[in-house]
């Protein structure tokens, strides 16, 4: 096997969610899925460039806890599939999990950062300076609203390079 072959192999199964550990992981309550670290927590898998396997890890868990997850937490799942899509520079296919993050539920703060993220992608200016300027108002100083201003700054820019851009 020549080296390129060899490093496809590997990053394929670096990737490669066994089933055991995806069952394991949909039995864990959120906060320990969320935050599950090791070779497949979703973070992980996000940072090794395993957003396919990351995105399935996701769905699967919210699938398979539909019931049992809190509003907000069936938010949260579906922005971070919309987030690693986003990161993976796939702002086509982040659109309507992100949109799916949004209820008549969610808090001013999470829904005025959510729309301010789908206005960066889709690159609308006009709502993307609307939310900056209510999530100023309702978060000042925040994190995220840095990163509404390095989508600002930054407006042609990837969803990664834009929401550092201020950082």
């Amino acid at each position: 096997m020549n080296l390129i072959g060899a490093l496809l192999l590997a990053s394929a199964s670096t990737c490669t969610v066994p089933p055991s550990e995806v069952a394991a992981q949909a039995a864990l309550p959120y906060a320990a899925f969320d935050s599950r670290d090791g070779p497949f927590g979703w973070r992980t898998l996000v940072a090794a460039g395993c957003t396919d396997s990351a995105v399935s890890l996701l769905v699967h868990y919210s699938e398979a806890n539909e019931s049992r997850l809190a509003s907000a937490e069936r938010r949260e799942v579906a922005f971070h599939i919309g987030q690693t899509l986003a990161m993976a520079n796939r702002p086509e296919e982040a659109i309507g999990p992100l949109e799916q993050a949004l209820d008549p539920e969610a808090p001013p703060e999470w829904a005025t950062y959510v729309n301010a993220t789908l206005a960066f992608l889709r690159r609308d200016t006009v709502a993307l300076h609307a939310s900056h300027s209510a999530y100023k108002d309702l978060a000042p100083g925040s994190m995220r609203l840095r990163i509404i201003e390095g989508f600002i700054a930054c407006p042609t820019e990837s969803y990664m390079n834009a929401a550092h851009c201020k950082m």
